[in-house]
Parts: C-alpha cells; sequence; structure tokens
C-alpha cells in the first residue's frame, strides 16, 4: 500500500488541516513554503491584524496596504492601539517652572495621537469596501470624528460597532447623516461608552436605529440621561433578543438589572454576561444581579468583578446555570486588603455541578512559596477542581505570599522575582501532575492526561506602558511543555509564557484576556 503524503490530500482537507494553526509565524512560514500553501493560508493569515500606530512602525504601513500583497482582501478584523512614545529632547527642561515649556511637553506627547489619526485615515482609504468585520480602536484617545465616518461609509458590512471616546461631539454630526447606521445591514454588536451626554446621545441614535443585534456592551452609567429609567431601557433597545451582555462600571447597574428581570425585558436567549462595578454608591446592586441570575436560564459565560462589595455573589444563583456553564469568572473584594474567597463548601459545590466548565478564573485561599506545600485550604481548592473533566484553562487570581514579605527592596527585585516563578513553576507543575493522574484512574480527559493545558496566576495579564509606574506582577502564565532527561524519556514540564502567546497554544483561553477590566487600573490592587 502506498504511503499518502501530505500533497497528496485534497485541497479541501489541506484547507481544514491548516485552519487549526493559530500561531502567525506558523502561518508565515507556511506561506513561503510553496505557491499552493501561500494561497491556502493567506485567508487565514490576515483575517484578523493587530496593529499599534501613532509610532515609527507607520512607516510599514504603506507596504502593508500596497497593491501587490495578496493578504488585503482577506482582512476581516482590524484591531488598532496607540503606541505610547516618550519624545525626548535634550534641550527642553522638563520640570522647569516655565508654563511655556510645559506646554511645549504637552504639545509634543499628543504627537503620537495626531500621527495615528493619520495613519487610521490611510488604513480606512486604501482598504477594499465593504469587507470588514471588526473595527477596534483599543484606546483611551480619543477617534477622529472623521475617520469614524469614513468607517460607517466605507465599511457597511461591520458586525461589531464602538462608540467611544471621540476628539469632538459626536450626536451633532450624526443629525447631518440620519441614515449612516440604516446602511450597516450585518451589524450585530454594539459596544457604547455614555459616560458624556454627546456620547449617550449618540448611543441612542444607533440603538434606535439597531434594536435587533444580539450583544451590546454598555460601559459607564445613565447618570447624564434625564429620562426614567423605566422609559430609557424599554425604549432604547429591545433586550429580549440579546444574545451577549456586558455591563461595565455602569452607574445605573442596579436599576438595569431590576428591570432586566421583569418578564417582558428579560433577555431569554442571553448566553453571555458579563459585569464590572467598582461604586460604592449602590449597595444593593450585587442582589438586583443575583436576581437576574435567578431570572434567566442557559448561561454559557459568567464573569464578576466587583469591587467595594461585603460579599461574593451566591452560588445558588450561579448554579441555576450548571448545565450549561463553561466559563466563569468571579472576583469580589470590599478594599485592597479585604478580598473575598468562596468556603470550601461552595467551591466544592460550584466544581462538583458545573461539570462544563472549561474556563475558571476565582480567588483561591491564601497560601505562601516559601514552604514545599501549600496551605491545607489550597490544597482543598485544587482537589476540587479535578472535578471539572472538562477543565482547559485555570486562573488563580490570589498570589501567593505577599510582595512585601517575599520579595523585598526593589535593588533586589529582579533576582528574587526569578525565585519567584520558579516556585511559581513547581506549584504549577504539581497541579498539573495531580490533575493528570487523576484523569488516569478515573479514565477521562485525553487518555494518558487530563485537559488542563494552562494554569494561570495573577488578576490580569495586560498592563500599562508606563516607564514612572511602580512595580506590578499582572499575570503569569504556565503552559504545558515538555522534557528530556539524559536517558531520553520524556516527561511534562510546566513551562512559563507570556499572556499574548497563551491563546496559541490553547484557544480556549480568552478569560484571561479580561480587557474589560482595565478602565481604572482596578487590578494594579493584586500585588505579590
Amino acid at each position: 500500500m502506498r504511503l499518502l503524503y501530505f500533497n497528496d490530500l485534497s485541497l479541501d482537507i489541506k484547507r481544514t488541516i491548516i485552519s487549526f494553526i493559530d500561531r502567525p509565524t506558523d502561518l508565515k512560514n507556511l506561506c513561503l513554503a510553496c505557491k499552493e500553501l501561500r494561497d491556502i493560508t493567506t485567508p487565514i493569515l490576515y483575517r484578523s491584524i493587530h496593529l499599534f500606530v501613532g509610532g515609527p512602525q507607520d512607516l510599514r504601513l504603506s507596504a502593508f496596504l500596497g497593491a501587490g500583497n495578496p493578504g488585503i482582501p482577506h482582512v476581516r478584523e482590524i484591531f488598532l492601539r496607540l503606541e505610547k512614545m516618550i519624545i525626548q529632547d535634550k534641550h527642553r527642561h522638563y520640570h522647569s517652572e516655565d508654563s511655556s515649556e510645559e506646554e511645549e511637553v504637552e504639545e509634543s506627547a499628543s504627537i503620537p495621537a495626531r500621527q495615528a489619526q493619520f495613519t487610521v485615515r490611510l488604513l480606512l482609504d486604501f482598504l477594499p469596501r465593504d469587507i470588514l468585520d471588526v473595527f477596534s480602536w483599543q484606546n483611551w484617545e480619543p477617534l477622529s470624528v472623521d475617520n469614524f465616518l469614513l468607517l460607517c461609509n466605507k465599511q457597511r458590512s461591520l458586525r461589531v460597532l464602538e462608540i467611544g471616546p471621540m476628539d469632538r461631539p459626536l450626536a451633532p454630526v450624526l443629525e447631518k447623516y440620519p441614515d449612516i447606521f440604516h446602511k450597516m445591514t450585518e451589524l450585530s454588536s454594539i459596544d457604547v461608552y455614555p459616560d458624556t451626554v454627546d456620547r449617550l446621545k449618540a448611543s441612542q441614535k444607533l440603538l434606535q436605529a439597531k434594536p435587533d443585534i444580539d450583544h451590546l456592551c454598555i460601559s459607564t452609567g445613565f447618570e447624564y440621561s434625564n429620562e426614567d429609567p423605566d422609559d430609557l431601557h424599554d425604549s432604547m433597545f429591545k433586550f429580549s433578543v440579546l444574545e451577549k451582555l456586558e455591563i461595565r462600571n455602569c452607574a445605573g447597574a442596579e436599576v438595569l438589572f431590576a428591570q432586566l428581570s421583569k418578564p417582558h425585558l428579560r433577555p431569554s436567549k442571553l448566553r453571555s454576561l458579563r459585569w464590572m462595578d467598582d461604586d460604592k454608591s449602590e449597595p444593593h446592586s450585587l442582589e438586583a444581579f443575583e436576581g437576574l441570575l435567578e431570572s434567566l436560564s442557559g448561561l454559557e459565560t459568567l464573569h464578576i468583578y466587583i469591587n467595594r462589595m461585603r460579599s461574593l455573589p451566591k452560588v445558588g444563583p450561579i448554579m441555576l446555570h450548571k448545565k450549561t456553564l463553561t466559563s466563569l469568572s468571579i472576583h469580589s473584594q470590599q478594599t485592597r486588603d479585604a478580598i473575598h474567597t468562596y468556603s470550601e463548601e461552595d467551591f466544592d459545590k460550584i466544581c462538583t455541578e458545573c461539570s462544563q466548565l472549561r474556563q475558571l478564573s476565582i480567588m483561591f485561599p491564601k497560601t505562601t512559596v516559601e514552604h514545599a506545600v501549600p496551605s491545607n485550604e489550597f490544597l482543598a481548592f485544587s482537589s476540587h477542581t479535578r472535578k471539572l473533566h472538562n477543565l482547559r484553562t485555570l486562573n488563580i487570581r490570589r498570589w501567593p505570599s505577599t510582595r512585601e514579605s517575599f520579595i523585598g527592596s526593589f535593588t533586589r527585585i529582579i533576582p528574587t522575582l526569578r525565585l519567584y516563578e520558579h516556585q511559581l513553576q513547581r506549584m504549577t507543575q504539581h497541579i498539573f501532575e495531580l490533575s493528570d493522574i487523576d484523569a488516569k484512574e478515573n479514565g477521562y480527559g485525553l487518555g494518558n492526561r487530563s485537559q488542563l493545558s494552562v494554569v494561570c496566576w495573577g488578576g490580569n495579564g495586560k498592563t500599562r506602558h508606563d516607564s514612572n509606574d511602580k512595580f506590578k506582577l499582572k499575570q503569569i502564565p504556565f503552559v504545558r511543555g515538555w522534557k528530556l532527561d539524559p536517558f531520553g524519556e520524556k516527561s511534562m514540564l510546566a513551562v512559563q509564557t507570556i499572556w499574548r502567546m497563551v491563546q496559541f497554544v490553547e484557544p480556549e483561553s480568552d478569560i484571561l484576556n479580561h480587557s474589560l477590566y482595565d478602565m481604572h487600573d482596578i487590578h494594579q490592587g493584586f500585588g505579590l
């Protein structure tokens, strides 16, 4: 029987095989292999583009947008970030009391933002019409209103649209183009940031034009509106058709949750619910949220991040979705030092009944890396997670030990940090090994090991690029690797990586990428 090689496979089978490759460097190498593989791989490689704009890399954009680039027609998603540059001038005194010099420094700091707007304009001008599904300006810097209008007019096939900070009022401009949103026939997801009167009005125009979308993300609140909350929530949008809902620091969250619990407004199709709150002025918002959970059914994703609250959400309302939950993230704290943790009984109930969980991010009990064996409470939580036979990604949000007691002075921070990372690797190795032993004994997982692929420590992998920021650990993820002993025997090894690379090892790890929690940098409360 003749051996079958990759080149002998049909084109459809080759496409299917290559579609499972996630790492961009591997896709790039496939494009360079031969013409056939280039034609198959190019649409996958160029489908999602991540660019830093406003810096020296903008000079390369002309080559990317050139007519000779075969990948441009295949671009479907574009994610843009402003590159932070420090523009220094040795002839300028930054700490001078002369106010004119301070104005010059501020003007120089705005140069990257102005350059970024020009780059975005160039990008939108050269892209073919109606090819984008997603265009995301992932910054708190304002987006040019002219660029926003050009985006809406030229990319009418967009499925996701954001209304965030703008360089000038947007609502008066939309009055001149009343049909601009009606022409976007494929729109199904909306992210709005109504923290000013202008953006609230612009968001309302968008929601009135597209009341049947299935994903709505709301950041900040309704405190600028003069309407009654009942009329606002009922008239702006048909919540009953929602499939995804994100509430981020919404000042009207308590009222919103109460309204959505009513039968005529209840989002019966909701599958994903994310709530972030940092407002101590609404002490009953947690009870209202629990009431909403009790009125819903069939949630698959539930992410809760609440500050200045006296307790965690009750386990009972969460258990109502035990048969469908696949991604669960819960964090609650009253102060920086008062971080809430579920009791062992409650956590055992979550792990026992939510058998479909594939991603879990939760606060473990206190422990330390200074001892060979973690605390008994930590070991108990770790043993309960082995009841989740489908678990791929585990995020332990609490850092073992404390930064003050372990790391010590700033002058010794780097060698001590390496020691700390080594201790975390040892603990992660132990978690992987015990999960593999349990999988073999009980006959689940992949035969010789469990499906657990990622164990991550800390709250959030995204960090602010600020040279003046104090040293902070945000997130340290470990993935499965392999090691060879001197006799050629291969065994599992927990390997440290960075959060940007985890997605290429385990696609079901998006619970680590909580960009919605970056609003007020509240993850800075997590320290060693």
